[in-house]
């Protein structure tokens, strides 16, 4: 058994912190990859010889570890037959058929290239004593650090083709909003699809996944129904938080403006990912200009659907690349300062079409992410939140 570095599907860990081991008490790599061995001859290649599985600390992120594996006997060359992923969550409640149930759902209805679920396990009873979720191992390298090396003829490539991964992402439909997930009791990669409602861990509240253009309820009554339980849920467990309550009662004065004013009008739901970063996309550049450069769209774990316009944020990164700086998203219609910053933005805009120009840069849509994502991630839980809050309200006064 040996370790290598990678430059595909996931970044290699040779600079690696000891992240996993002290800040998540997570057994160390060095022990734990005999666990990933074990798993590979019971699972995977009940055939091979210990020295031909090939096991590899990968960079993780802030909710899994993730740990590469792959076997090299016989002289297999098929990349994708023979080298997989294995991703553990940090969290202890961290629901892994979740996450199994959106790249599942991605694979059925989309064309959108993603990680290709294996096999997965949402109890603890396992050679990881974990939930666990095995994705085949995609070759590419990050956008973060490669997308800055690119040529302006490979970065008109990529945005072309990430403006239709937005496209493709704002024609999905459902009748509801919330997070994907498996039909309760069927639990695998054969079963059906339903939403669960945002913020609860219960499938018994999930109603079935239908395609379809009519939506169950408007918008404003999403977030009317959201905000709501969250302050009967203040009110039963933090009574004397008034500025939270008030921020609350603000929030659902925001929803009922906003579609006084016309700006939640006929807006079916769609896909969104809401953390689609440079960090979360692969990228394997070939000369052929018929082939695509993106080889895979990752960490889908934050997917949810929901109305049309949460999935029109503006990857201002690609025309105005910012290197780790967080963007502002109030100046994402700006005229870039140069031509090829400007066809840049250009192609992708194409590319996403009608639907992401409707809802990208109009003020009221970008404040209406904000509101619906504090409607996503459930109650204020901090100053930083609160200050957020009222950034956004004292922003939507000025343009109401």
């Amino acid at each position: 058994m040996a370790s290598s570095s990678s430059n595909n599907s996931y970044s290699d860990c040779s600079g690696c912190s000891d992240s996993s081991t002290l800040v998540w008490e997570h057994e160390a790599f060095n022990t734990f990859q005999f666990n990933v061995l074990v798993f590979a001859l019971n699972n995977m290649w009940p055939d091979a010889e210990l020295n031909d599985i090939i096991i590899e600390r990968l960079k993780g992120g802030g909710y899994n570890r993730i740990i590469g594996f792959s076997y090299e006997g016989n002289g297999h060359t098929n990349f994708a037959e023979v080298r997989y992923i294995l991703r553990l969550p940090r969290l202890a409640d961290a629901q892994v058929d979740r996450g199994v149930a959106v790249l599942h759902f991605l694979e059925k209805y989309t064309e959108i290239p993603v990680p290709r679920v294996i096999t997965f396990d949402n109890t603890d009873d396992n050679e990881f004593e974990s939930p666990y979720m095995i994705q085949n191992r995609i070759p590419g390298t990050g956008v973060l650090s490669t997308f800055p090396l690119f040529d302006h003829a490979e970065k008109l490539r990529f945005a072309h083709e990430l403006g239709d991964i937005f496209r493709r992402m704002l024609t999905i439909r459902s009748h509801a909003a919330g997070s994907l997930a498996f039909l309760p009791g069927q639990e695998d990669l054969k079963a059906e699809f339903c939403v669960v409602p945002f913020g609860s861990r219960d499938t018994r509240l999930a109603v079935p996944y239908y395609n379809t253009e009519a939506t169950a309820q408007t918008v404003r009554g999403l977030l009317l129904s959201t905000f709501q339980d969250q302050i009967a849920y203040t009110l039963k467990h933090y009574p004397t938080s008034t500025l939270k309550l008030e921020t609350l009662d603000k929030f659902c004065s925001m929803a009922w403006e906003l579609e006084a004013r016309g700006w939640f009008d006929s807006i079916p739901n769609c896909l969104a990912h809401l953390d689609l970063a440079p960090r979360n996309i692969l990228v394997n550049p070939t000369s052929d200009p018929q082939q695509p450069i993106i080889s895979a769209v990752l960490d889908w774990d934050s997917a949810v659907l929901v109305p049309q316009f949460m999935a029109c944020a503006p990857p201002c990164w690609i025309w105005a690349w910012l290197e780790d700086e967080d963007e502002d998203e109030k100046t994402a219609n700006d005229d870039p300062p140069t031509e090829e910053q400007r066809q840049l933005k250009k192609t992708f805009e194409k590319a996403a079409g009608g639907k992401y120009m409707r809802f990208a840069y109009e003020p009221a849509y970008r404040l209406a992410r904000r509101l619906l994502r504090f409607a996503i991630d459930g109650e204020i839980r901090s100053n930083q939140d609160l200050t957020e809050a009222e950034e956004m309200l004292k922003e939507w006064e000025t343009i109401r």
